[in-house]
């Protein structure tokens, strides 16, 4: 079974949040857990579908308290992954030499690998406030989640880069912390790519061309982050993929998604595109695409490219 990738995981969010005790077998969850939406993701589950890697977030929600508030979270996360790591439930891979290692023991030995990712800079005060975030293992950061922050505009308050923002992204170039465009306003994703010189990717965003959100990437954006050996990670998602859907409508057939995906790979090439789920990230089961159940399922979605290769490449290319 060849790995699989998926660029975007709200883990600690859910345990800490939401309260679901991720370390369940999905059925056992699913059973006890009192939210509407029914749960997609246990550490058990992804271990299940043979995923070797995720990105997993460092997020605190910015409608909710304020800075202080949400730097407590992020490292309340950062600690709940750090003792998950300790219990040998997932593997933090924090340098390159951990990643290849890491790969080197798949499959016989299918423990998760996380790459931590802070989605939102609005947790940092300062931009040097990165470094012992970075010194325990993060390795991406995207500027903005939604709303406009010190550092950038946002998706649904959109804005330009800021000079905190640019210095920012200097910051991020030193450490090594990759950008990730997602959630970005489209003027401030523009330019923090010509600002940032570091590897790009956008973890979790679909094609504003088929569904015409500023909460996806232009046609415009898709093309520039492949021509910086960037790569997208698409959302089976039914309120991403079609216009108007909305909670409580049936799910979509699988070609809502498929669409999405040969959409971005006529621009992207296809080595550009790969998964980046977002699942439980405020949506469950009832909300994605028909045929779709649990991560062993997106093993029908496309190659090895898509499933993992891709995201792989791209990971050790600079990790």
């Amino acid at each position: 079974m060849e790995p699989l990738v998926d660029a975007h995981l709200d883990l600690a969010y859910n345990a800490r949040a939401l309260g679901r005790d991720l370390t369940l077998p999905l059925e056992a969850l699913r059973a006890l857990d009192p939210h509407p939406d029914t749960p997609l993701v246990t550490l058990e589950s992804l271990k299940e579908a043979g995923v070797a890697v995720a990105f997993a977030t460092l997020f605190a929600d910015p409608r909710e308290g304020g800075r202080e508030d949400w730097e407590e979270e992020v490292y309340a996360q950062l600690a709940l992954y750090e003792a998950w790591e300790a219990r040998g439930l997932v593997r933090i891979l924090r340098e390159g030499r951990d990643l290849k290692d890491h790969l080197s023991r798949y499959p016989e030995d299918r423990t998760l690998g996380l790459v931590l990712l802070l989605e939102g800079a609005h947790p940092l005060a300062f931009p040097e406030d990165l470094r012992p975030l970075r010194a325990r293992g993060l390795r991406l950061l995207s500027l903005s989640w939604a709303t406009q922050n010190p550092y950038a505009g946002g998706n649904a308050e959109e804005g330009p880069l800021t000079e905190r923002g640019r210095a920012l992204l200097k910051e991020m170039e030193a450490l090594g912390v990759a950008l990730d465009l997602s959630h970005l306003a489209e003027e401030a994703a523009w330019e923090a790519l010509k600002a940032y010189r570091g590897p790009v990717c956008a973890t979790h965003a679909n094609c504003r061309a088929l569904n015409p959100s500023s909460r996806h990437l232009s046609d415009e954006l898709l093309k520039a982050l492949a021509a910086r050996g960037g790569v997208l990670g698409l959302v089976p998602y039914n309120a991403f993929l079609e216009p108007g859907w909305k909670r409580g409508q049936k799910r979509l057939p699988l070609d809502a998604f498929l669409r999405h995906k040969a959409h971005a790979e006529g621009l992207m090439g296809p080595t550009g595109v790969g998964l980046g789920t977002d699942w439980d990230g405020g949506f469950g089961l009832e909300a994605i695409p028909q045929g779709l159940d649990r991560h062993r399922d997106l093993r029908a979605l496309g190659d090895e490219g898509f499933l993992g290769g891709n995201w792989l490449r791209w990971l050790l290319r600079w990790f």
